[in-house]
């Protein structure tokens, strides 16, 4: 009798790769599976067809970002989104400089401009505004420097975001609207990293969003929200990269963030509508 190993339930033929087989494994045996599961027959022969979407978005995101992902997975298991966050600005440099990501989303439309000019996004020139934010003055917990507003800064220990991230250029925009000048401000890569140094007091105050404000609020942290005069909300535009345009997944959550789900999401952290 052949000693031939027979095929079983966990054989599976995963997209681009081939199964491996036992030596003893006749020929036609194995041409036979290799057809069965490129036939994609009824069972759970397409459970390990999975996708991932790789995401470059602003740091501000970050929290938002994890509910998003749990929630899109809903509905789409097949799918998993894989986040990279960091400043806009330092996204934009990782893409220019190969970086492999399938989506950007920026804190600004600037920025933005700047990846649609790398060769990355070529063929690829579609935007969709995903959400809004607001720039605020927020103090430490307590208000040790007795904050109140952006002229009660000036002397005092405040984080800044680096002036080529968003949060930087509208935290100086504030700043020349109120003939405000920082002494000796502590100078940050992402708007995440100012929120640290608030939060563990390292810091008098510090400019970060309205979303992270309420990220603070909901901690618990006796922080006070200054809200700051003669800056805009920063829109969030997403666009999807050429490679991206290739993985039907990055292409549907796309679409996805723009749904009644993806703005309720946003919503709850503080973002503001986009479209």
């Amino acid at each position: 009798m052949s000693n031939a190993q027979q095929p079983t339930s966990g054989n599976r033929v995963r997209r681009g790769r081939r199964t491996r087989f036992g030596a003893g494994l006749s020929v036609a045996a194995a041409g036979a599976l290799l057809l069965a599961g490129c036939g994609g027959s009824s069972g759970d022969s397409g459970s390990d067809d999975s996708e991932t979407v790789t995401v470059f978005a602003a740091a501000s995101l970050n929290k938002a970002g994890d509910e998003l992902a749990s929630k899109y997975k809903e509905d789409h298991p097949e799918t998993d989104i894989k986040w990279n966050y960091a400043g806009s600005s330092k996204l934009v440099q990782q893409i220019d400089q190969g970086a492999s990501a399938d989506m950007f989303i920026s804190a600004d439309q600037q920025n933005m401009d700047k990846a649609l000019a790398l060769d990355a996004f070529k063929d690829s020139q579609d935007t969709s505004v995903i959400a809004t934010n607001t720039l605020q003055l927020v103090t430490a917990p307590g208000n040790p420097g007795d904050i109140h507003s952006i002229q009660d800064a000036s002397g005092k220990p405040v984080a800044v975001c680096a002036p080529e991230v968003p949060c930087g250029t509208l935290a100086q925009q504030a700043l020349d609207a109120a003939s405000v000048e920082l002494d000796d401000a502590s100078q940050e890569a992402n708007v995440s990293a100012v929120s640290t140094k608030i939060s563990q007091g390292e810091v008098d105050a510090g400019f970060v969003y309205s979303t992270d404000a309420l990220n603070m609020k909901k901690n618990s942290e006796d922080v006070e929200a200054i809200d700051l005069k003669g800056i805009e909300k920063n829109k969030y535009p997403a666009a999807i990269t050429d490679s991206g345009s290739k993985n039907d997944g990055a292409k549907d959550f796309y679409k996805w963030l723009e749904s009644d789900d993806a703005k309720k999401i946003l919503k709850k952290y503080g973002f503001g509508s986009g479209q």
